[in-house]
């Protein structure tokens, strides 16, 4: 039973990542077919398959029964939203700091000349391998090892800069600011979306449909509209929240703009 179940757990989640990487129409055309297969499927049930006698015999389930999943998806989409949107504002302040910092090193340098001639370059090296490589890594969650070489020769050049070691300290704390700031931008595309989330909300509003069905057995229409109703909301509301949740992917990327910037005011261009 457990391969069986790893088996389809890998399944389940190649087909979250495939729905997620879609643009936000899509995603919401892909959900609305899915869930208007299942509400017909529950209707050809409960009236027109060879079990709707059997189906037929639970009705009588009290309407307020569809309170319980139908608030427990409420609240799992609540907090899966208010995480997306932190996580989103998180990513952009990452790049914020990174770029604030970059701004910050490359003044310094600019007041110091040649003592810290080799500045200038390395971080442009730096930029253009997170521009032109690492933002691209990023989409699968991972970082570019020229990016992270580059902050390395960074890092070696404010250390080994002949100047005063006051200035030089300052110097290398200001790097050590900017990798601080690439960690958290790295650990942010790597660590979202979180499947688990996502599969449990779509699970309960696929259960919460099902509900529906079990409170209108009287008559098919009703049936149908009640899914409609609530596969609409279910629609609008997962397709907006998924088509952001991850960051530094599209198609809702955080734009690399703040860094590429960075290039027409650094040398070597």
């Amino acid at each position: 039973m457990r391969p069986v179940r790893r088996r389809f757990g890998r399944v389940g989640t190649v087909l979250l990542h495939f729905w997620m990487s879609q643009t936000t129409p899509v995603m919401a055309l892909l959900l609305t077919g899915a869930m208007a297969g299942l509400s017909l499927f529950l209707c050809w049930l409960s009236f027109a398959s060879p079990f709707a006698p059997c189906v037929q015999n639970w009705r009588g389930v009290a309407p307020p029964f569809v309170g319980v999943p139908a608030t427990l998806f409420g609240l799992l989409m609540t907090f899966l939203a208010q995480d997306v949107w932190d996580v989103n504002r998180r990513a952009y302040r990452a790049v914020a700091l990174e770029r604030e910092q970059l701004v910050t090193l490359s003044a310094l340098t600019e007041n110091h000349g040649v003592d810290v001639a080799d500045l200038p370059q390395a971080i442009r090296a730096y930029v253009e391998a997170v521009v032109g490589l690492e933002w691209k890594s990023m989409e699968n969650g991972e970082e570019s090892p020229e990016a992270e070489a580059a902050l390395n020769t960074l890092t070696r050049a404010a250390s080994t800069a002949k100047i005063d070691s006051a200035f030089q300290r300052s110097l290398i704390d200001t790097v050590m600011k900017v990798r601080s700031a690439r960690e958290q931008r790295l650990a942010i595309a790597s660590a979202y979306p979180d499947d688990r989330k996502w599969e449990a909300v779509l699970a309960i509003a696929f259960i919460t449909q099902i509900s529906l069905a079990v409170v209108h057995l009287e008559r098919a229409r009703p049936q149908l509209l009640a899914q409609a109703v609530f596969a609409a909301a279910v629609v609008v509301a997962v397709s907006l929240v998924a088509s952001a949740s991850e960051p530094y992917s599209p198609p809702n990327a955080v734009s690399a703009a703040p860094l590429e910037q960075l290039l027409d005011r650094l040398p070597g261009g």
